[in-house]
Order: structure tokens, then C-alpha cells, then sequence
């Protein structure tokens, strides 16, 4: 075997190793582009906030407000999302004649594993409404202002 052949074999054998040890200790999530937060009634849950997925899209239902998403929320192929709904704020005592008005709302944040990190903007100026943190199948600990 001739020098140049040998050296070009063990630059490829060294290029090999490196690409299988940098597939392996990849921190990217599990989840491909487009993972849905999972079928109709998968929920997700945590402190003051429970998640549901709707045939529709998702339901969220907070100590002091509801949300609606109306379209499947899908993430990157880094398990980020960002979508709009809406959020309509909730409060104690009797309801007005007009109800409680809807706002315009921006769901952000990412998905690792069965882990979901949500924060939550609405209003026009994209005020910050809370961040929570959420696991698959688990309920949700809500506790209603009504």
C-alpha cells in the first residue's frame, strides 16, 4: 500500500469516527420538524396551567383565563414553536354584560422529551402573561379565580 493511500484512508477512518460520535451526543430533541404536541386528548399539565389537544387545536385552561390555539401546534426540528390564539383573562365575582373580551395571543416556547416550556404574551403590545412548565399526561394543577 502506497503512502498517499494509506494517509487518505486514515483521514477518512478519523472523518468516520468523528461524524458517528457527533450523531450520538447530539442535543438536539428526539422529535422530528412538525412533531405535533400529540393527538386529540393528549394533555399536558403543571403549576396553574393544563393543556389540552383538541381535533381543533388546543385548549388552555389557567387559574385565571382560558386560551384557544385554532390550528395543531407544530414544532422545528429544535423542538421550538410559536403560534397565535388567543386569551381571555378571567376574574373573580360576577361576569360582565359583555362578558370578558378575548385578546390576541402569542404561545411560544419548546419541547424537550415529555417537557414543554411555554410563555405566554397577549394584548396588542404582547404583554407577558406567564411562563410555565409543562409534562406530557400529567393534569395540571388549576386552581379557578371564578
Amino acid at each position: 500500500m502506497s503512502l498517499r493511500i494509506w494517509v487518505v484512508s486514515c483521514i477518512l477512518l478519523v472523518l468516520l469516527v468523528a461524524l458517528a460520535h457527533s450523531q450520538n451526543t447530539s442535543t438536539a430533541p428526539t422529535q422530528a420538524a412538525g412533531f405535533a404536541l400529540g393527538p386529540a386528548g393528549t394533555v399536558w399539565g403543571g403549576q396553574h396551567l393544563k393543556l389540552e389537544v383538541t381535533a381543533e387545536g388546543v385548549n388552555l385552561d389557567f387559574d385565571c383565563a382560558t386560551g384557544t390555539i385554532a390550528k395543531a401546534v407544530t414544532v422545528d426540528a429544535l423542538g421550538k414553536f410559536q403560534v397565535n390564539g388567543a386569551l381571555t383573562r378571567e376574574h373573580g365575582g360576577p361576569v360582565m354584560r359583555d362578558g370578558n373580551p378575548s385578546a390576541p395571543a402569542t404561545y411560544s416556547g419548546a419541547i424537550q422529551g415529555d417537557t414543554l416550556h411555554l410563555v405566554v404574551t397577549s394584548g396588542p403590545s404582547q404583554e407577558p402573561y406567564g411562563e410555565y412548565v409543562l409534562v406530557r399526561g400529567k393534569p395540571g394543577r388549576v386552581l379557578k379565580c371564578k
